[in-house]
Formats: structure tokens, C-alpha cells, sequence
């Protein structure tokens, strides 16, 4: 670890744990010790770890060719985008393929601006969608945005996520060209709108002649029980990003959305020298293989027992404010910081993620199992109530 530590830029937040291998959601670090993943490599691993699918996939494909430009066309970048249209909102079959969530929005923002021939974005408050130049002018914490502004897209204005009232300056500005929001809010705490702020923020944009963007790099492919957050709300954008499970442990992922949009950019307006690259494309055909409904539905199940439980173990233990969440993307939000909890779920043989000071937030792996959730229920409401009594005490 001080190795990594000397040569690698300080641009993470490094946490005790020097992992060697995995299988499903359990991971074991270079001393053996086991953990519970309940951080999905940051929501990438939604289908664990040791995929065999995704494995021979690659293995397969490597044998075969392992880089074709985009320029050129090959077998596995077919065979991948008509299972990607096989699995995208209807009518929103026109794709663009990177290497990561940010540049899939950097190609979004690039199709908005080019389509609508205007240069507002709206964004929302506690929004993440990135930290490339573009992404980062529409991502709302300060803390990630102090240091390099004034940022390059200053055209950019923020609302309230999940409030009616920000939605009036959609009704007064004429110079808007898209909005940008996350059906679920992720780095921003697991945040749930209602259905009838999503459904206005549809009516609304439609109304407007406003294109509106959902941003599912975290969200989507099954994460909330439903194959894309949005459908919790009934309704249709216009362009969704794709991102992190996609590509099964491959750096993949996709803007995609109605030709009507997608179809303006030109030829080297947005390119990327590895996107589309042909060890991703049989990954991600490898992935979205086993995305079946019978799976999406055990994410809904599974996140409800989770949730369930914690909420039996945690009782009403008062350093506890809210337990929340959507299929297998939840919060635990805490009277305290999370720093200390964080740690001594870590010595104690759990992985999770956090948001802001004081959240715990789980991506764990779609594969996880009933009783390794209930084996991080029990770790994680002991390690969190006897927080409670160390602050009371």
C-alpha cells in the first residue's frame, strides 16, 4: 500500500483494505481475511466477482482480436448493440460508446447543446455526474468544483431536486437546452423523488421543447429492480447515460437516446480511440445476457430484506435517522459522522460505501445472498448501535 501511496496521485480516499481476490460478493484481502462487499466497486461489480460468462466472453474475444478502432466495424460491437437495443427504452436505440460515465455525459451535454442550438444546462442540487470538465460544471458539490473554477461551462444553473417550486424556471427561460438528472441520486445520499416531481419534470421539459437527460450510470440495468430507475416513475427521457455494471469489470459505457438528437453529432465532433473497443463490446453482450427479469427481480427482493432487516436489528436506535433505498441501492443516514462506523465495519469484515458525512450507502452485487445480507445486517446494526452508546456514554 505505501508503495501505491508514493506513486500514485493522491486523488482517492484510500481505505485500509489491500484486496487479492473475489468470488460473488465476498472479497479477501493479501492476508486472507474475508469481507462482505457491500461497495460493489462502486456499483460496477453488479454481478460480483469470478463471472464466468463475462470471463469466457473476454477470453474468448482476446483470442479472436482484442482492439478494433471504431472506425472500423467488427462481429462483437454488432452482437453488443443489438443486445443493448434489446434492452433500452424504446426509441432511444441511437448510441454513442466510451470507456467511462463521465464521457458518456460529456457526449450527452454535447448532444443536448448541438440538438436544441442552445448552451443552458439545468442541473440539480446534490446532482454527481462526473469530474471531467463538462461533468463536473453540471455535478453540484462544491467540494469537488472550488478548486478549478471558474469552471469552463459557466452556462450552467442548479435546482432543487425534488421540488416543485424549482421546477418553474423550466416554465421561464427560453434559453434552456436540456436537464440533466439522476432518477435515483447516488453520490448525493440515495436520494428518491416522488412520482409526481418526476412526472412534472417530464410534462414540463416536453412542454418546452427541453431535452431531458437521466443519468443511469448508477442507477440502471436492474440496481433499483427495475431495469432503469426511471420506470419506477412512468415516464420516458430523452437520452440516458450508461456506465459502471455495463461492462461487467470493463471500462464501458454508453449515451444513448433518440436518433433525432444523437444523429447531430458529426463525424469527430465525439470520439474515443478504445470506445467501442471489442474485449468491452463481449463483456458488456456478456452482461446484459444475464440481466433477465427473473435476476432484476430478485435485486427488488433482495433490497427489501435488506432494508427490512435493518430496520428490525436498528429498532429505534436514535443515532439512526433514516434507513432508504431501491432495490440494491441503499442508505443507512446517521445522527453522526460516518468516518469511525466506516472503519470498524471495515475491521469487521464489511465493505461499504458512504455519502457526504454522515450516509453508509451499499451497491453491493446483484449475486450477494440472502444470508451474506444478513450477515452484513448484523455486523453493520452491532457496529452502529454501539456508536450510538459511545456518543450517548
Amino acid at each position: 500500500m505505501n508503495y501505491e501511496n508514493d506513486h500514485i496521485a493522491n486523488t482517492y480516499q484510500r481505505l485500509p483494505v489491500n484486496i487479492l481476490n473475489g468470488s460473488g460478493a465476498i472479497l479477501h484481502d493479501i492476508n486472507g481475511k474475508r469481507y462482505i462487499d457491500m461497495m460493489g466497486g462502486y456499483g460496477v461489480a453488479i454481478l460480483g466477482y469470478g463471472n464466468m460468462p463475462v470471463k469466457e466472453a473476454v477470453c474468448k474475444q482476446f483470442d479472436t482480436i482484442s482492439i478494433a478502432h471504431a472506425s472500423e466495424y467488427t462481429p462483437a460491437r454488432e452482437e453488443f448493440i443489438k443486445d443493448l437495443t434489446g434492452i433500452v427504452p424504446s426509441g432511444l436505440d441511437k448510441f454513442y460508446l466510451g470507456n467511462t460515465g463521465a464521457e458518456a455525459v460529456e457526449a450527452a451535454i454535447k448532444t443536448v447543446i448541438k440538438s436544441s442550438r442552445k448552451h443552458k444546462i439545468i442541473a440539480m442540487t446534490n446532482s454527481y455526474h462526473g469530474k471531467t470538465a463538462g461533468a463536473l460544471s453540471i455535478t453540484y458539490s462544491e467540494k469537488y468544483r472550488k478548486a478549478f473554477e471558474p469552471l469552463l461551462m459557466k452556462n450552467v444553473e442548479f435546482i432543487e431536486y425534488n421540488s416543485m417550486d424549482g421546477l418553474e424556471k423550466l416554465e421561464k427561460d427560453d434559453d434552456i437546452a436540456g436537464v440533466f438528472f439522476e432518477p435515483v441520486q447516488g453520490e448525493g445520499g440515495i436520494n428518491i423523488p416522488s412520482k409526481e416531481y418526476i412526472k412534472e419534470l417530464r410534462s414540463i421539459t416536453e412542454k418546452n421543447g427541453i431535452i431531458l437527460v437521466a443519468d443511469e450510470i448508477q442507477s440502471g440495468l436492474g440496481r433499483t429492480g427495475k431495469m432503469w430507475a426511471h420506470e419506477h416513475f412512468n415516464i420516458k427521457p430523452d437520452i440516458i447515460t450508461i456506465g459502471k455494471g455495463i461492462g461487467g469489470g470493463m471500462p464501458l459505457s454508453v449515451t444513448a437516446g433518440k436518433a433525432e438528437f444523437m444523429d447531430n453529432l458529426s463525424k469527430g465532433e465525439q470520439s474515443s480511440t478504445t470506445g467501442g473497443n471489442p474485449l468491452a463490446m463481449a463483456a458488456g453482450s456478456a452482461v446484459i445476457k444475464q440481466l433477465d427479469s427473473a435476476m432484476i427481480e430478485n435485486v427488488a427482493r433482495k433490497g427489501a430484506l435488506f432494508r427490512s432487516e435493518l430496520k428490525s436489528a436498528l429498532g429505534d436506535a436514535r443515532i439512526v435517522r433514516e434507513i432508504r433505498g431501491l432495490g440494491l441501492m441503499d442508505a443507512i443516514e446517521l445522527r453522526i459522522k460516518f468516518l469511525p462506523v466506516l472503519m470498524e465495519l471495515i475491521n469487521r469484515g464489511v465493505l461499504p460505501l458512504y455519502s457526504g458525512i454522515n450516509i453508509l450507502r451499499m451497491l453491493p452485487p446483484y449475486v450477494i445472498s440472502d444470508q451474506e445480507l444478513k450477515e452484513a445486517v448484523s455486523i453493520m446494526s452491532d457496529v452502529i448501535i454501539s456508536a450510538g452508546k459511545e456518543v450517548t456514554s
